[in-house]
């Protein structure tokens, strides 16, 4: 066949592709040009100091520090294959700096519904805004996500899409992982790294690499088993006179629940019932209410924001608006029909709450710790969906659940001492964790830091925890309740005042584990270990950050984070 029929014909094949299969497809050629660039009909060894320099650079886009710890993790294995490698994290990396690249491996989270990490959010943004050349760039992209959430590896597909966009070239398929990404990342790994030798003119030898010991497999989206459960208990842990409202559940099931400490139960909150009356009677299509049952209405992301104002012709200025708000505030400007504004909205994404019960004291049961998301929009007081969800529940009522596999949180070997960071309901995973102790009798030492607002009506699990401490299970506590002085006292506070005794734990193989919100409690803690380190190992600053980024590479240091 000659050429141009060749390409006639291919033309004919692609016009029925989606974007995903020709983003592939890309990827495939490239890699195939890759693999056949300058090769010699008979393949010889090419000595070490005639090979093309590759200075790989590594950038990562992280939530909870999952790519982070990835992103290092081949940083080692190249520098152990003596390749010049860096890794920088997206949130600090210059956009405009892309063209400067020759070989880029990306590694990025989606979170939200759909989302890039809040941190790699600027780069994304800046990435859509600017004009770059990046023809010269050849990249490769590993996607991290969740396959219970509708919108599986979106950030990672979008990065894809807006570097090919700037002219980037793709030179391996966009690899998508789930939850159970450890299994398939050595894989990738040595794909990676075989690309790379064979980009710069080296022959590739069976167990040429160091540290790959995978076997090839299939990834696949993970099968959510569902269980249906029983509300057995539901009680405000908080006394009348606090600011918040905390509340702990039990959930009982017919049959054994798989799970571990360290888990998280993932849940599809319903929307509220008056909510979805009120925008298809605002829309004229009131006994369709029922329609919008499991589409995503309050909190619309930008994605969303975005094609609703395209959609009502209007510019929408709100970050975060419910939708029922949104259409009370734009829906004079022209008529809107409920099928459009469905065809717009994303499917509700599951919301993960940690357990706070051990498998072996409640087989059949997990227990939760959840606080009522309060927040103001406006003037106008909101609640989040599923913690209001929660908090409405009565002792009876049925839900649906899946077990969520945290396996980087889990517990360690019995004899190992732990120390637990969990201010706030981040102390959700950590009354699993003692209790578990406490039921296997596990000889290690465990050593819990709370905080809250205050002693009187914030202490969660007072009486409980008290026990632990008297009965020896619970080797230290140290707690910080802000507001009952006049200075503020936070966790972090109370760590660096334990100073000594913390680093003589870490010293001594301690596992540190960290649970609450991100920011800016995860930072302030990961900020006094560092001081801690730097100070009790007479080091510098960047020393003490690459020793406690090692202890977090090891698994010593462990971060559950939101």
């Amino acid at each position: 066949m000659q050429f141009d029929q060749k390409i006639t014909s291919l033309q004919k094949q692609v016009e029925n592709y989606s974007r995903e299969e020709l983003i592939w497809f890309n990827g495939y050629l490239s890699g195939l040009l890759a693999q056949n660039e300058i090769q010699p009909s008979n393949p010889i060894a090419v000595n070490q100091s005639s090979k093309v320099s590759v200075k790989p650079l590594i950038l990562y886009g992280s939530e909870t520090g999952n790519s982070k710890k990835v992103a290092l993790e081949l940083l080692k294995l190249c520098k152990q294959n003596k390749l010049q490698a860096k890794s920088l994290d997206l949130a600090t990396y210059k956009v405009e700096d892309l063209s400067k690249e020759d070989f880029i491996i990306l590694i990025c989270s989606t979170q939200g519904e759909g989302e890039p990490p809040l941190s790699a959010q600027k780069f994304f943004d800046s990435l859509s805004k600017v004009k770059l050349e990046l023809s010269d760039v050849r990249y490769c992209l590993l996607a991290l996500g969740d396959s219970s959430y509708p919108l599986f590896c979106k950030a990672g597909e979008d990065l894809d899409k807006l570097l090919l966009q700037q002219g980037a070239q793709s030179i391996l398929p966009l690899k998508k992982l789930d939850v159970d990404y450890k299994e398939y990342t050595a894989t990738w790994f040595k794909t990676v790294l075989d690309t790379i030798d064979k980009s710069r003119g080296s022959i590739v030898e069976e167990g040429n690499h160091k540290d790959i010991n995978a076997q090839i497999t299939v990834e696949k989206p993970n099968v959510k088993k569902e269980y249906q459960g029983v509300v057995s208990h539901n009680v405000l842990l908080n006394d009348r006179e606090s600011n918040k409202q905390t509340y702990h559940l039990e959930i009982r099931s017919d049959i054994t629940i798989d799970y571990q400490p360290g888990d998280a139960i993932g849940v599809y909150p319903p929307n509220k019932l008056g909510t979805m009356i009120s925008i298809a009677k605002l829309l004229g299509e009131e006994s369709r209410y029922e329609e919008l049952e499991g589409l995503s209405i309050t909190g619309l992301t930008k994605g969303v924001l975005n094609k609703l104002s395209s959609y009502l012709g209007v510019d929408i200025i709100e970050d975060k608006i419910d939708l029922l708000d949104l259409l009370e505030t734009y829906s004079n400007r022209k008529p809107i029909e409920l099928d459009g504004i469905k065809a717009i909205l994303q499917p509700i994404a599951p919301r993960l709450y940690s357990i706070s019960s051990s498998n072996l004291a409640h087989e059949d049961e997990v227990h939760l710790t959840v606080a009522l998301d309060q927040f103001l929009v406006g003037e106008e007081k909101k609640q989040g969906l599923c913690s209001s969800y929660f908090s409405e529940l009565e002792v009876g009522q049925e839900l649906s659940f899946y077990i969520h596999r945290n396996s980087e949180f889990y517990l360690p070997d019995s004899d190992k001492d732990i120390i637990m960071i969990g201010p706030g309901t981040g102390i959700a995973p950590f009354r699993g964790f003692i209790e578990h102790r406490d039921t296997s009798g596990a000889e290690g030492r465990n050593w819990l830091f709370f905080g809250e607002q205050h002693f009187v009506c914030d202490f969660y699990y007072q009486t409980e925890i008290q026990q632990w401490l008297e009965s020896g299970v619970l080797t230290n506590l140290d707690t910080a309740f802000s507001r009952d002085q006049k200075h503020k006292i936070y966790v972090q506070d109370r760590l660096r005042e334990r100073a000594s005794e913390v680093w003589n734990w870490i010293e001594s193989g301690a596992i540190i584990y960290v649970c609450g919100q991100k920011s800016p409690m995860s930072e302030d803690v990961e900020r006094v270990l560092v001081e801690i380190i730097m100070e009790q190992q007479n080091t510098s600053f960047k020393a003490a950050e690459e020793y406690l980024e090692e202890m977090f590479l090891s698994g010593q240091y462990r971060k559950d984070v939101y």
